[in-house]
């Protein structure tokens, strides 16, 4: 993969990529990209968790909340979920799904947007060519949506631009070469979706680099035209405008990860490396505004499991085994919500 960064740099008048363009070949190259590629990369043998490896009462809290959802506003149990990974959230979302409310479970349409062969693959074994399950490759292959649509780490795998300040004065990053090694360059900022939302955020002086998120901005706008009617959820590693600018995140969110450890440059190994940046949830408030959304609900993990009953979920007994699958259960319970 950095052999090709390489050869395509030099191809450029500029000798310069923009990060948004080298993130999107580290990650999506249909070759060579960290997500494209078949190796494990959720769990104790990849490079991260999320809260679906971890215990599947997540995805099946996930679907009892949805069957609720959809019976209370009267929808048809059409489920879209963008990102689906290993296909294991869609297991355990329509187990707990069919264990509250059987009859949506049994007419459900479950979409999955999925654009890697590899985890393609893997959703088919999953799911075991489940009746309800249509595997679609991109957001524009997704039908209107009278329903639910929703994501777990979906958006924060989206590439960004970077800016740095030199200067008093907004630059863009981007890689560049230097005998024979990747490395970080600036150019001035051309790019007019840039300069608009640099512009409208008013960045505090204190800040050295800020993210961009112009492809995850696009993607939303898109998804949200999908809706028709019905609730779009998102999960994912952010915080507002108000948390994210602080002088303890001055030089910004973008990082690797690779074997449960941050890389120390996310230009050393492209490919073999995830990369991920901070979401900044004020901008999909303000895009889901725009296009006619109306807000529910912000918050973390804990206040939303808890705001909707999960310790309902807590199995009593006297059982002081603490290997038995009812304290196992209670154990995933508790560390869902801590």
């Amino acid at each position: 993969m950095k052999s090709k960064i390489c050869e395509l740099i030099k191809e450029t008048e500029d000798l310069f990529l923009p990060y948004e363009k080298y993130i999107e070949l580290a990650l999506y190259d249909p070759e060579h990209g960290y997500y494209q590629k078949a190796q494990e990369k959720i769990g104790s043998n990849g490079d991260f968790y999320t809260s679906v490896s971890m215990s599947p009462i997540f995805g099946e809290f996930i679907g009892k909340w949805a069957g609720r959802k959809l019976s209370e506003s009267n929808l048809s149990p059409i489920i879209c979920e963008l990102g689906g990974g290993t296909g294991r959230m869609a297991v355990d979302f329509l187990k707990g799904l069919e264990e509250v409310y059987p009859e949506l479970a049994s007419k459900a349409i479950y979409y999955i947007i999925e654009s890697s062969p590899y985890h393609r693959r893997l959703i088919l074994d999953a799911t075991r060519n489940d009746y309800r399950i249509r595997l679609l490759e991109s957001i524009k292959d997704m039908p209107i949506i009278e329903g639910i649509i929703f994501s777990n780490e979906f958006f924060d795998a989206f590439p960004v631009h970077v800016l740095v300040r030199e200067k008093s004065q907004w630059k863009e990053a981007g890689v560049t070469v230097h005998n024979g090694e990747l490395i970080e360059a600036t150019r001035e900022i051309t790019n007019q979706q840039i300069l608009y939302h640099l512009e409208k955020w008013k960045i505090p002086g204190y800040m050295n680099r800020i993210e961009v998120p112009l492809p995850m901005i696009n993607a939303y706008r898109n998804i949200v035209n999908k809706l028709n009617k019905g609730f779009l959820m998102t999960i994912d590693y952010g915080m507002g405008l108000e948390d994210l600018y602080i002088p303890t995140r001055k030089n910004g969110t973008l990082r690797g990860f690779k074997n449960h450890q941050l890389v120390d440059s996310i230009l050393a190994d492209p490919g073999e490396t995830d990369i991920t940046s901070t979401i900044n949830f004020s901008l999909l408030k303000d895009e889901g505004s725009c296009k006619g959304l109306h807000f529910e609900f912000f918050g973390g993990q804990q206040s939303f499991l808890l705001d909707h009953n999960i310790l309902d979920e807590l199995v009593p007994h006297a059982d002081l085994d603490p290997f038995s699958p009812n304290s196992r259960r209670n154990r995933q319970i508790k560390q869902l919500v801590l």
